[in-house]
């Protein structure tokens, strides 16, 4: 049953390369000149219970009502400006930071810091459970907070690493850890049972940097070589990669939207290569988005889906709403092979339908090759292109097609 969402059948649309569209997509991007403190969305994106967004950004907190942005900094409460995380517990929302961890309540600020009982004060990620505990990520171990004091999970207690990078609960309340080393499930009220390639030795890799779980205990495992879908029983079923038509292996975040969907945020920090990804359940089709359909920015940091099925996704450079998501339209499809790739003096473009002009951009999104076709099958030379990263837009009678390829 696992193993239809993501049948092989569907991977004509690309080779090597993460292609697809969709219709009627928008693309709104916030950035200082709309309200907010600073471009870089350093802390993510979090959505409260009124559909407020709220943004950590390296000069501060900031948070949207879809009409006004308001600011919130030191001056506030706040206890350091750079924010690296943000969650929300109810009416509260919780802030990391590299000086500790802030709770505001819409009127007044709380901080807590080593002092507290917080493991370190630099707070890599932090999550609101269902029981409204808190749980903060850090660098030496994890924390939980449950209203009145603060507890510490390490090695000791059954991780498989103290830097811990991602935390989520499943609909059933299971808390899942992500560290690198492993995933980790928490067993109440102090221990753990952890998963690596020894004990799953298909895992795509035991650093772990997000983690989704679906209703029927179906889990996610996001790591920087793709992600594994592990079933409710904790058997590896499948990993999914950029072959499968994820925009790169580096996985950064993965989100469940309320249809469904599965979104997944990817980086490659080695080379600025990033984008966003997207599985439609209905369609059993992957699209990607990077600059050129309109995403702020590469450098992908978290995503999260809204109320009205939006998805705001915090960049390197602004944070982007995605809306007006529809599942691509098969009979449009434009069946797209490139070889070879990775490539050195030349690629091979070959479609069903003949393309009206190819163009091989940078990736800075900068156009440094445009070619005129009148054939199904194109041979472009990059011999003279500098290695590295390239993505290529294919213009058809029905728009653009984006894919991306790799110059050795």
């Amino acid at each position: 049953m696992i193993m239809k969402r993501f049948a092989k059948s569907f991977l004509s649309i690309c080779l090597m390369a993460a292609i697809g569209f969709a219709s009627g997509q928008t693309f709104t991007t916030f950035t200082t000149t709309d309200g907010l403190p600073d471009n870089f969305c350093s802390g993510g994106v979090a959505i409260d219970n009124n559909n407020d967004v709220w943004v950590g950004t390296a000069l501060g907190l900031a948070k949207y009502d879809g009409v006004n942005w308001t600011t919130y900094t030191t001056t506030d409460g706040l206890v350091d400006n750079y924010v690296l995380c943000v969650a929300v517990d109810g009416n509260d929302v919780w802030v990391g930071t590299p000086q500790g961890l802030s709770k505001f309540n819409g009127t007044s600020w709380t901080n807590y810091t080593t002092v507290d009982g917080l493991a370190d004060n630099t707070i890599n990620y932090v999550f609101a459970d269902a029981s409204h505990n808190i749980w903060a990520a850090t660098g030496i171990g994890l924390n939980m907070f449950n209203g009145a004091t603060w507890t510490t999970f390490t090695t000791t207690s059954g991780l498989l690493g103290d830097d811990i990078k991602y935390i989520t609960e499943s609909p059933t309340d299971v808390i899942w850890v992500g560290a690198l080393g492993g995933y980790s499930e928490f067993i109440s009220p102090s221990s753990f049972t952890s998963y690596a390639i020894a004990s799953i030795d298909s895992l795509a890799s035991d650093n772990i940097f997000a983690i989704a779980v679906e209703d029927d205990g179906d889990k996610y495992v996001g790591t920087w070589n793709g992600i594994s879908l592990i079933d409710v029983d904790d058997n590896w079923v499948e990993n999914i990669q950029m072959g499968e038509g994820l925009y790169n292996n580096f996985v950064q975040d993965i989100k469940i939207a309320p249809n469904g969907d599965i979104w997944v945020g990817c980086f490659a920090s080695y080379n600025g290569d990033g984008g966003v990804s997207y599985y439609d359940i209905s369609a059993g089709t992957w699209t990607s988005y990077s600059v050129p359909q309109g995403l702020a920015d590469m450098q992908v940091v978290r995503l999260a889906p809204d109320q009205n099925g939006d998805i705001w996704v915090a960049t390197g450079n602004g944070l982007t709403k995605i809306s007006g998501i529809t599942a691509i339209d098969e009979t449009a499809a434009l069946n797209l092979t490139m070889t070879p790739n990775p490539a050195n003096d030349f690629i091979t473009l070959t479609t069903d339908e003949i393309p009206q002009q190819i163009s091989i951009l940078n990736a800075c999104g900068q156009v440094v090759s445009t070619t005129e076709t009148c054939s199904n099958s194109t041979t472009i030379s990059i011999s003279a292109l500098p290695a590295g990263l390239y993505l290529i837009q294919v213009k058809t009678s029905d728009g653009l097609r984006t894919g991306k390829f790799i110059k050795e």
